[in-house]
């Protein structure tokens, strides 16, 4: 179908039904998801769960993806809630006997972290909790002598459900979500206790799993997990498996059904993205599909077959705020991201703008020992960062040297970003440390820094901007950019300035006419020196220094002892300063600034600035 048919097929659609609709963000509610027409109907997956016995299933995705909003289907289904599920493919299943089962769901996010202690209270609390909802004698459940523990407090809730009668099945299900959540969280020091804790509850639904109906844990991480079910490699782990494959996320006829089809959700987009655009301009319908497509879409969790979905939370906030943004880095990074970027900024600095990320098989599905200590590509596909590509656009020479180690039984995989918003985050991510790490670096040369400044040492001061600030941020953390190249700049000068009193620094001042790009003052010896930055790329450094004289940046300042205008100029290709032109104006016993000279420098063919004529 061409864009103009399917824009119309569309529009058509739209114009039917124009009932209420709420937008439910980050619910995690079947039935407030049905009500609302938005539930993607996940129920034949599910069905393949309820077709088992005693198996022992394990599944990780992203944060946000809906893994709560499936257990809670799961869930539903299990006590028998038929009439709920009417218009979902479970319901028109012959073959479903719409049995009950009694249900044991964990979320481990919301159990005590960082004491060990209080989590296996908390855990054992959390039991006692379930066995009170099915109204399970508390006794029956209490240890003979001594005090409760968590393996036994479990085995004695399963042994309680089997025989609960009521109508249930003797089979418990067991859903445990973000398993890893307790581990994620504490520190590294409390790491094997949690870890000992976590391995007592699991090790008994290992024993016990023939005993259940199934057991299906969640997570977004996925590491050796030896301690937990003895093995992992023993459970059932159907996160690759195309047979799972979308049973998380929205499809695009998803897309099309539940949200670009209903006039009352695509109307107010379209006149909200339009609001201020003339008619040429105006978005169509077809236009924010394929935007849609673009910026949320191209989640592949398959090695095998193309399946690909989009974020289920990022297209719920794009249809309640009606327009683009940056919703999926806005809900917060995963913990477990964050804290290996603090440990080492640097292990990320690698080409992010590649087509694709090879990996092999075999390095991609070997389990690191701990979460301190995963690989980063597997540590970026299952935070969500990368996804699979199976068309990738491939380097000869790089696949060339992949094919001499491939062989039948280890073959490459290729990851890549799934859209333009995640891509974007991760570069707003590192960008975000590196502004913190290039503050930190300012700190420590802070005595060096302003030393060079207060002895007119120009020289020394520009050497320590292209060494300690610009070559040390990373050549894949800086783009081509003036922007890019001023936050890094500042980030490191305020660092420098803010490490002693009596000296401050600021980025985009607004002057008479303009915003000056960074401006730093320094009350030194009772006498207050300001310097005028302004930067370039690929422009000579006079004239950024002209720009300052033009705009008129430093004649806010003329209350000062001396004003330093400082203009530089920036390589987009070996992203460093290249070249510098500054200007001092000092005051004179008349209160008059005399204009010295104007000095230059360039970096010479050893790599470092000097002074020229």
């Amino acid at each position: 179908m061409d864009d103009t048919k399917e824009d119309k097929a569309l529009k058509s659609v739209a114009q039917q039904g124009a009932e209420s609709v709420h937008i439910p963000i980050g619910s995690a509610d079947v039935k407030e998801m049905i009500a609302q027409k938005l539930y993607a109907d996940k129920t034949a997956y599910i069905t393949k769960l309820f077709r088992t016995n005693g198996i022992y299933y394990f599944f990780t995705r992203p944060r946000r993806f809906g893994k709560s909003l499936l257990l809670d289907t799961i869930n539903q289904i299990a006590q028998g809630n038929k009439a709920l599920f009417k218009e979902c493919a479970i319901y028109a299943d012959q073959t479903y006997k719409w049995k009950k089962y009694p249900v044991i769901w964990l979320n481990f996010s919301e159990v005590a972290k960082g004491n060990p202690e209080k989590l296996e209270n908390n855990l054992i609390d959390v039991l006692y909790t379930f066995a009170q909802n099915h109204t399970i004698d508390r006794s029956s459940i209490d240890p003979i002598i001594g005090e409760p523990t968590v393996e036994g407090t479990l085995g004695k809730l399963i042994d309680a459900l089997k025989k609960l009668g009521d109508g249930y099945e003797p089979q418990p299900i067991i859903l445990i979500d973000e398993y890893d959540s307790p581990l994620i969280s504490c520190k590294k020091e409390q790491y094997e206790e949690v870890l000992s804790v976590l391995s007592s509850f699991f090790k008994v639904l290992k024993a016990r799993q023939k005993e259940c109906k199934f057991i299906f844990v969640t997570g977004v991480t996925k590491f050796h997990l030896s301690g937990l079910i003895s093995g992992a490699n023993s459970a059932n782990d159907i996160s690759l498996h195309e047979d799972y494959a979308g049973m998380l996320g929205y499809t695009e006829e998803d897309i099309d059904k539940l949200f670009l089809s209903k006039e009352t959700i695509i109307h107010p987009v379209l006149e909200k993205l339009n609001r201020k655009k003339t008619q040429e301009a105006k978005h169509t319908l077809i236009e924010v599909k394929r935007a849609l497509k673009d910026y949320y879409n191209g989640y592949c969790f398959t090695a095998d077959k193309m399946i690909s979905v989009y974020n289920p939370d990022s297209i719920l906030k794009f249809f309640y705020e009606k327009d683009f943004g940056n919703y999926w880095s806005n809900s917060g990074n995963p913990t477990i991201l964050l804290k290996q970027i603090q440990q080492n900024i640097y292990r990320f600095d690698m080409n992010w703008q590649k087509d694709s990320f090879p990996i092999k098989k075999n390095e991609f599905k070997n389990l690191a020992c701990s979460i301190h200590e995963m690989p980063l590509l597997p540590l970026m596909y299952q935070t969500g960062y990368l996804t699979m590509n199976l068309d990738p656009v491939t380097d000869p020479v790089e696949d060339k040297c992949i094919d001499v180690l491939d062989d039948a039984h280890n073959t490459t995989y290729y990851l890549k970003f799934p859209n333009g918003e995640v891509q974007s985050s991760l570069k707003l991510t590192l960008s975000r440390f590196i502004a913190q790490k290039q503050q930190e670096t300012g700190k420590t040369c802070s005595a060096s820094i302003l030393a060079s400044l207060r002895k007119e040492a120009w020289v020394a001061f520009l050497n320590l901007i292209r060494s300690a600030c610009l070559a040390k941020a990373g050549y894949r953390f800086l783009d081509k950019t003036e922007r890019s190249f001023q936050g890094a700049l500042y980030s490191f000068l305020n660092g420098a300035f803010h490490a002693t009193h009596d000296t401050w620094a600021s980025a985009e001042r607004d002057s008479g006419i303009g915003r000056t790009d960074i401006v730093m003052e320094d009350q030194y010896n009772a006498q207050s020196t300001v310097y005028i930055f302004e930067l370039k790329v690929d422009k000579p450094a006079l004239y950024a220094l002209e720009q300052i004289h033009n705009k008129d940046y430093s004649i806010q300042y003329d209350l000062c002892y001396k004003k330093v205008l400082i203009g530089l100029k920036y390589d987009p290709v070996k992203l460093n300063i290249t070249e510098a032109a500054i200007e001092v104006h000092q005051r004179d016993e008349v209160h008059t600034f005399q204009v010295m000279p104007c000095k230059n420098f360039t970096v010479n063919a050893s790599g470092y600035f000097q002074e020229v004529g």
